[in-house]
C-alpha cells in the first residue's frame, strides 16, 4: 500500500470542506465553517492512503499558500454551481496548482447540483476542454452525495495510473 496527497482548491464556501466530509465520513452539516489554514484527513481507497488537504478558500484579499499544494499527487477544484464567478476562476485555479506541481491531473467539482442552477451542457463542455490536465468534470452535492465518491475515485483512478 502507498499513500500520496491530493489538494481541494477553489472560492470561498464552494464546499471544499463538505465534500471532504462527505466522501471520509460519509456525513453533511448545514453549519458553515470555514476552513481556516489547512485541514487534512485521510482515506484508504483500494490499495492507497489518500492524504485529503482542504485549504482555506481563495479571495483576491487572501492569497493560498504555494507549500500547501508542494507534493501533492493530483488536485480538485471545487466551484459553486450557484456563483458564476466561481466557475470563471477554474482555470486559474488550474494555473496557480499547476505552477507548483506541473501536469498533475485534475478533478473538476461543480458543487451544489441538488440546487437549482443554469450551468448548460455547452458551458460543462467548455468547462472540460479548457485544460488537457481536466480528467473529470462532475456536477456534485456534497448534500446529497450525487458524485462525491465517483470524484475521489476517479482522480484516485488517474494518479494510480501514473504511479504504476
Amino acid at each position: 500500500m502507498f499513500s500520496y496527497k491530493i489538494v481541494l482548491i477553489g472560492n470561498f464556501g464552494t464546499g471544499k470542506t463538505s465534500l471532504i466530509r462527505r466522501f471520509v465520513e460519509n456525513s453533511f452539516s448545514e453549519e458553515y465553517l470555514s476552513t481556516i489554514g489547512v485541514s487534512i484527513s485521510k482515506k484508504t481507497i483500494k490499495n492507497a492512503t489518500v492524504m485529503i488537504w482542504d485549504i482555506e478558500g481563495h479571495t483576491e484579499f487572501k492569497p493560498i499558500f504555494k507549500q500547501y499544494l508542494l507534493g501533492a499527487k493530483g488536485f480538485i477544484v471545487v466551484a459553486d454551481l450557484l456563483r458564476p464567478e466561481s466557475i470563471e476562476q477554474i482555470p486559474q485555479h488550474i494555473e496557480f496548482c499547476h505552477n507548483v506541481v506541473q501536469d498533475a491531473p485534475v478533478c473538476i467539482a461543480l458543487n451544489k447540483s441538488d440546487m437549482p442552477h443554469e450551468l448548460t451542457e455547452d458551458s460543462l463542455q467548455k468547462i472540460k476542454q479548457s485544460s488537457p490536465a481536466i480528467v473529470e468534470v462532475l456536477k456534485t452535492s456534497a448534500k446529497s452525495g450525487d458524485a462525491v465518491e465517483e470524484l475521489f475515485l476517479k482522480l484516485n483512478e488517474t494518479i494510480c495510473e501514473q504511479i504504476s
